[in-house]
C-alpha cells in the first residue's frame, strides 16, 4: 500500500507563523548586535528560547500524519524537534475535548502513542478517523505478509 498523507491542520500556515515568529525574534536579535545593547540581546535570547519552547511543548500537537509500511511520521511543522517515525503497530484513539470559557465546544484529537494532534471541530473530526482506518489496514496489511 502506498503512504497516505493527512492534514490534520493546514501544515503551510503553521510553518507561516513559526517562521513569522521566529523571523522577528532574529530581527531584534541582529538589532541589539548592530546597535550593541546588551539588554535587548539577552532579551532576544529569551524570547528565542520561548518561542522554540513553545513550538515544542505539549500545547502544539501535530499537524500532518503520513501512514506508510515503514511507520506513522508525525508532522508538527518545521520549528519542531519532535517529527517523530513511530511503528505501524502504535496505538491510536480519537477523544473528545471540552473547551471554551463554559467548556460546551467540543474539540476532537487523535492519539497516536501518546502524542497528541492539533484540536479540531466536529467538521473536520472526519480526517481523524480516516487516520485511524489507514493505520488500521496497514496493521492489516503487515500482518498478512
Amino acid at each position: 500500500m502506498a503512504t497516505q498523507i493527512f492534514v490534520i491542520k493546514s501544515l503551510y500556515i503553521q510553518n507561516t507563523i513559526m517562521l513569522f515568529v521566529l523571523g522577528v525574534v532574529v530581527f531584534f536579535l541582529v538589532y541589539s548586535l548592530v546597535k550593541r545593547k546588551p539588554k535587548h540581546l539577552i532579551a532576544s535570547l529569551v524570547w528565542m528560547i520561548i518561542v522554540v519552547w513553545f513550538f515544542n511543548s505539549p500545547f502544539f500537537g501535530f499537524s500532518a500524519v503520513s501512514v506508510s509500511p515503514e511507520g506513522i511520521r508525525l508532522n508538527y511543522g518545521i520549528l519542531s524537534l519532535r517529527n517523530d517515525l513511530l511503528p505501524i503497530d502504535s496505538q491510536w484513539k480519537v477523544e473528545t475535548h471540552l473547551s471554551g470559557l463554559r467548556k460546551m465546544k467540543k474539540l476532537y484529537l487523535i492519539r497516536i502513542a501518546g502524542h497528541e494532534s492539533m484540536k479540531v471541530r466536529r467538521n473536520e473530526s472526519l480526517v481523524l478517523e480516516k487516520i485511524g482506518s489507514a493505520i488500521e489496514d496497514m496493521q492489516a496489511q503487515k500482518r498478512m505478509k
